[in-house]
């Protein structure tokens, strides 16, 4: 009998057909994003190198995986739990984390400030242990069947992960806005106002979606939550490009060297524009500015923008 039920109902965690449908649907969509994902990022770059880069490919690429093993979970019959979740934790950690890092590595083109950067990865890391570890623990427990007490706190702990990085990535993303606010506030006549108004609205999207998911557990659809994150994440990912594509036309105008905006989106594209000497450099900062470069977006590997 066991070897006719698939894993999601030899573990209680079942859906409706109508939920399989959107299940397939969700997965369908999510694998289309991921794979343009994947070329886009290949063929945008033009040296395959830098925490940008790298954060971006992987975050898409994790995709993959992780909507596969929604489908072994609740479509295959005869498959040990075990297998799907897996591939769907190790998944998870690559997507949630890699899509923070990804916003992380494009907040260095609007703050310039070292020790706030510095605050925010370790912020990254530290959800990730706290966040990750204790939810993939109780999963695990919670696929013996009847385990109750690990059921139940794997359900708490489902709410708290999912509002945690919610509110990690609404943090970076709203340092974004805010960042671009007052860039916008510098520059009220200048053409890439418009430019600087379009990276606004697409993060003010991005939230959106963060708020969408969470809308969606707390309305007891945890196996459509769970699949309408991977198509959360590449949809945010896709308009990681659209990001991306602004920010190189304003790096790529005929600007004045004064102007602040420009003057940071060269600085991350090529660092030597505007990089001090050494005789120029304040000696006591040297140290964080070398880390500090050290972290730095790579943009300069961009070739084109579809």
């Amino acid at each position: 009998m066991a070897g006719s039920q698939t894993a999601s109902e030899t573990t209680g965690f079942t859906v409706n057909q109508v939920e399989k449908y959107i299940v397939t649907a969700f997965v369908g969509i999510a694998w289309y994003n991921a794979i343009e994902l994947v070329i886009l990022c290949l063929a945008t770059f033009k040296r395959y190198e830098g925490t940008y880069f790298w954060s971006l490919l992987i975050t898409s690429l994790s995709i993959i995986p992780y909507c596969l093993g929604f489908i072994l979970f609740f479509f295959v019959a005869g498959i040990s739990p075990y297998i799907p979740v897996t591939l769907i934790v190790l998944s998870w950690y690559c997507t949630v984390t890699g899509h923070s890092v990804v916003l992380w590595s494009r907040l260095h083109l609007v703050l310039q400030k070292p020790k706030v950067l510095r605050c925010i990865i370790y912020l990254i890391v530290f959800d990730a242990i706290i966040l990750q570890i204790p939810i993939t623990v109780l999963l695990y427990g919670a696929l013996t069947p009847g385990n109750t007490a690990f059921s139940h706190g794997y359900s708490i702990m489902e709410h708290i992960q999912l509002i945690g990085f919610c509110l990690q990535e609404s943090l970076i993303s709203g340092l974004y806005i805010w960042e671009t606010f007052k860039l916008l506030r510098l520059r009220p006549s200048r053409p890439n106002r418009r430019i600087l108004s379009q990276l606004l609205a697409i993060n003010i999207v991005v939230l959106v979606f963060d708020v969408a998911v969470v809308a969606i557990e707390y309305a007891g659809k945890y196996g459509l939550q769970v699949v309408f994150k991977p198509v959360a994440y590449s949809i945010k990912l896709r308009l990681e490009y659209a990001i991306l594509g602004r920010l190189v036309l304003i790096a790529t105008s005929a600007c004045s060297e004064s102007d602040p905006m420009e003057s940071s989106v060269q600085t991350v594209l090529n660092p030597a524009l505007s990089r001090p000497t050494t005789s120029d450099r304040d000696p006591s900062s040297a140290e964080e500015e070398g880390e500090w470069r050290q972290d730095e977006t790579d943009l300069s590997s961009i070739s084109r923008m579809d």
